[in-house]
C-alpha cells in the first residue's frame, strides 16, 4: 500500500467518502472487524483510522450502537477585526483561498499553459464583437450614470425573452448582478444565517463553498453519480436536518461535467415542495452544450415557485464582463433588490452594451460559433488523454461546459502532480479544491476551452511527461 502506514490509507479513503457525501451524515459505519475483513487489513488498522476520524470530528461513537458520520461544524465566519492588530491574519478563514489561487495564476506565471481557468479564452472575445457594442455604449452619456439597482430595465426585458420560461414573464422577476458570485452571495445572505445548514452536491464549485464557509454555514454534502446529484439520498438527509436551501449546479456540473437527469430533476422539485426548502439553481453552463441540448432547467419545471435561478454571462461571453442575473418570484426579487441597495448597482456601461448586443440577436450566433469551437477543443484534449487510459487514468467525455474531470491512476497524489506540472509550465485545478476540506483524493480538473490548439497540445505533452515521471517515482 505504499510507504505510508496502512492505517493512513484507510483513514484517507474513509475521509474522502465522508467529505464527498458518499458516506452521508448520520450513516452507520461498519463494525471494526467487518470493515477489516472487507479491506483486507487488521482490526488494529481500522481502530487507528477510526481514532483519527473521531479526532477530526468526522465520526462519533454512540454507546451500544456503533460509529456514525457526523455533520462538519460550520467554520468561523469572517468577523470584525482590529486593524492595528498584528494577529489579524489569524481571524481569516482557515481554508485555502482557491479563488485567489486560480485567478492569480496568469499574474504570477504569465507564460503558463492554463488548464485551470474556467472560461472561453481570449480568442472568443475577439470573435464575439462585443467590444464594438461597448464602444458604442461609451458614446451614450447615460451609460456613465447610475441605473436601477435591480438592473437596466431594457436588459431585464431582454433576459426575460432570452430565458423563455413561462414562470419568468416580467422584468420585475429579474435582478442584474455583478456576476453570479454576487448573486449567490445575495441569495445566501437572504436565506440563511451563521450556523444554518445548507445542502449541496459534492464535489461542487469551490466559489460557492468558500462563500458558504465564510458566512459560517454548515454544509451538508450529497454525492453525485453519472446521473448527477444522488437525489435518493437527499430525503434521508432532510429527515434528519432542516437546511435553509439546496444549492445545485444541475447542468454540465462544475467540476464533473455531469447533468442531472430529467427524472431526478422532477424528484428534486417534489422533495423541495414536500419539505418546503428552496432550491438555488446555478445554471451557468446551460448554453454551452457541445452536442445535444440538456434537459429543461429546474426553474422551467418549477410548478410551485421554489427555485431561485442564477446565471451569468461570464461563461457565455467572458468573465471580466461581470454581469449575471437572478430570476425568481417577484417577492424574492424585491427582497434581493433591497439587499442589493447596499452595493448600489452593476456597471451601467456594460449593461447598455449587453442590452444592445441581445437586442440585435448577436448572442445566439456567438454561442453557436464558440460551442462548435469548444467541441473541437474537447476532442483535441481527449485525443491526448485517451492513450493515458493504459496507465490507469480515467475520465468521462464532457457533453457540455468547460471541463474534463479526471481520475488519476491508483496511488498517484493529485496535489503533488499539480505542483510538479506548475513547475513545468502547466496549471490545472486539484480535485480537493471542490471539497469541504483538503483531502488526499484521486481527481484533477482540466479546462479544455481556455487555450488554443497549439498550446493545448504542448500543455498535454508536458502533463503526459510529468504523469509518467510521477508514476515511475511512486514504484
Amino acid at each position: 500500500m505504499g510507504r505510508n502506514p496502512v492505517y493512513t490509507h484507510v483513514y484517507n479513503q474513509l475521509r474522502y467518502k465522508i467529505l464527498s457525501g458518499e458516506l452521508p451524515i448520520g450513516s452507520l459505519l461498519p463494525p471494526e472487524r467487518k470493515l477489516a475483513v472487507q479491506l483486507g487489513v487488521s482490526r488494529n488498522t481500522i481502530v487507528r483510522a477510526f481514532s483519527e476520524l473521531e479526532a477530526e470530528g468526522l465520526i462519533a461513537g454512540k454507546m451500544g450502537s456503533g460509529r456514525y458520520v457526523e455533520a462538519l461544524p460550520p467554520t468561523p465566519s469572517l468577523t470584525r477585526v482590529d486593524w492595528r492588530s498584528q494577529s489579524t491574519r489569524s481571524l481569516l478563514h482557515p481554508s485555502p483561498s482557491h479563488m485567489e489561487e486560480i485567478l492569480s495564476i496568469t499574474d504570477k506565471y504569465p507564460h503558463t499553459i492554463n488548464f485551470a481557468h474556467g472560461d472561453g479564452g481570449k480568442y472568443t472575445l475577439v470573435q464575439s464583437r462585443l467590444t464594438e457594442y461597448v464602444e458604442a455604449a461609451a458614446k451614450r452619456s447615460s451609460s456613465y450614470f447610475f441605473t436601477s439597482v435591480q438592473g437596466l430595465p431594457e436588459l431585464r426585458e431582454r433576459l426575460v425573452e432570452w430565458m423563455g420560461i413561462p414562470q419568468i414573464s416580467s422584468p420585475d422577476q429579474i435582478c442584474v448582478t455583478s456576476g453570479s458570485q454576487e448573486g449567490l452571495y445575495l441569495i445566501a445572505t437572504l436565506l440563511a444565517r451563521q450556523g444554518d445548514c445548507i445542502v449541496t452536491e459534492m464535489p461542487t464549485y469551490f466559489g460557492s463553498l468558500q462563500l458558504f464557509q465564510s458566512l459560517g454555514m454548515q454544509i451538508i454534502p450529497v454525492p453525485l453519480d453519472q446521473d448527477g446529484m444522488r437525489v435518493d439520498l437527499l430525503e434521508g438527509i432532510l429527515a434528519r436536518s432542516r437546511p435553509r436551501f439546496i444549492y445545485t449546479v444541475p447542468t454540465f456540473h462544475n467540476p464533473t461535467g455531469r447533468t442531472l437527469t430529467l427524472a431526478r430533476r422532477r424528484q428534486l422539485l417534489a422533495i423541495s415542495e414536500k419539505y418546503g426548502i428552496p432550491i438555488v439553481e446555478d445554471d451557468a453552463y446551460r448554453h454551452l452544450h457541445l452536442e445535444h441540448e440538456p434537459p429543461p432547467s429546474l426553474k422551467q419545471l418549477d410548478q410551485w415557485g421554489n427555485v431561485i435561478y442564477l446565471n451569468t454571462f461570464s461563461k457565455m461571453l467572458f468573465p471580466g464582463l461581470r454581469i449575471g442575473w437572478i430570476a425568481g418570484s417577484s417577492p424574492i426579487i424585491q427582497y434581493i433588490t433591497r439587499l442589493r441597495e447596499l452595493t448600489i448597482s452593476t456597471s451601467t456601461l456594460s449593461q447598455f452594451a449587453l442590452a444592445k448586443y441581445m437586442r440585435d440577436g448577436a448572442l445566439r450566433p456567438h454561442l453557436d460559433t464558440v460551442t462548435r469551437l469548444y467541441a473541437e477543443q474537447a476532442r483535441l484534449m481527449e485525443s491526448q488523454l485517451r492513450p493515458l487510459r493504459s496507465m490507469g487514468l480515467d475520465y468521462e467525455v464532457p457533453a457540455g461546459g468547460f471541463y474534463f474531470w479526471i481520475s488519476l491512476p491508483e496511488g498517484m497524489k493529485a496535489r503533488q502532480l499539480m505542483e510538479r506540472c506548475m513547475e513545468a509550465g502547466v496549471s490545472f485545478t486539484c480535485g480537493d479544491m471542490f471539497l469541504l476540506r483538503e483531502a488526499e483524493q484521486p481527481y484533477i480538473r482540466l479546462c479544455f476551452t481556455h487555450e488554443g490548439a497549439e498550446r493545448t497540445l504542448h500543455g498535454m505533452s508536458i502533463l503526459t511527461r510529468v504523469l509518467y515521471q510521477q508514476k515511475e517515482d511512486s514504484r
